[in-house]
């Protein structure tokens, strides 16, 4: 690869249990030699992309991600606006990599999150990690909002559910999008409050992600069909799906990846010799 290639951004959606197979597809461009020089996650995606942004092997995130758990995760807490706290996450994180900060990290990586009281997009990109993680998964009605510097934050699904033009926002860029949604999937009847609220999400999601999903220059989506978003159990075939996946469109994504590279640089040659004259 030469020095002028675009940097590599991946934007990792959400995906709840399902955000595991995430660990496969950095696995398999990892394997290819493909820098990940920036990254965006969103809900379960800010997980797996903070603790791979943190310098952590991928030996160790594939050993945890096979030992993941509800319990893990959630802690009952009754209240008004949820009836989990996400506590439990954001402990989670810290255990894993420490109570840092993004500035901390060997990755930039930029966590989303929906701010409750403007429903606009959120981008954390500064201060503690693991509470920015905390509020990216913060789904309402399920997890109580998370305030942070007085503003309160849900699950960034609901804003930017596959984070690509968060990437796009920073700098030129070829950007990788690993989607994780059911576009056509068969629909489950929700059988309990857990599962409706997460068909919700899911639903308010796909008004934002069909039009991010346009943007990414290259699409990873593993067919999610037959996994639960709430099923730990299923993670080494989550991993292994994503692995094959990304696997298989290697040779498009270096080919894309050239391609745009050589049309950002001729361009931005053009643009000086403008400027010059």
């Amino acid at each position: 690869m030469t020095s002028r290639l675009l940097p590599v951004g991946l934007a990792l959606s959400g995906g709840t249990a399902k955000a595991i197979a995430h660990v496969g597809v950095i696995q398999a461009l990892a394997e290819a030699k493909i820098p990940i020089d920036y990254i965006a996650a969103t809900s379960g995606g800010s997980i797996v992309g903070t603790f791979y942004a943190s310098g952590m092997p991928l030996s160790s995130i594939l050993h945890i991600a096979n030992n993941l758990s509800w319990s893990k995760l959630i802690s009952i807490r009754l209240s008004r606006l949820g009836f989990v706290s996400s506590k439990r996450i954001e402990d989670f994180v810290k255990d894993i990599i420490g109570d840092i900060t993004f500035d901390d990290l060997k990755i930039p990586c930029h966590v989303i999150a929906t701010d409750l009281e403007t429903g606009r997009k959120h981008v954390f990109n500064s201060g503690p990690v693991a509470r920015a993680v905390r509020a990216s998964c913060s789904i309402p009605q399920i997890f109580l909002p998370v305030e942070i510097d007085g503003h309160y934050y849900v699950d960034g699904g609901f804003s930017e559910y596959l984070p690509v033009g968060t990437l796009h926002e920073i700098e030129h860029m070829f950007v990788i999008g690993v989607h994780l949604a059911q576009d056509k999937g068969i629909y489950r009847r929700p059988r309990n409050y857990l599962q409706l609220a997460i068909h919700i999400m899911g639903l308010v999601a796909k008004t934002n992600y069909v039009i991010s999903r346009e943007k990414a220059d290259v699409l990873i989506h593993p067919h999610m069909d037959p996994f639960s978003p709430f099923d730990f159990d299923t993670s080494e075939e989550l991993i292994e799906l994503g692995y094959q996946t990304t696997k298989d469109l290697i040779p498009k994504i270096q080919k894309r990846w050239k391609r745009k590279s050589s049309k950002v640089h001729q361009f931005l040659h053009k643009l000086s010799l403008r400027r010059a004259w």
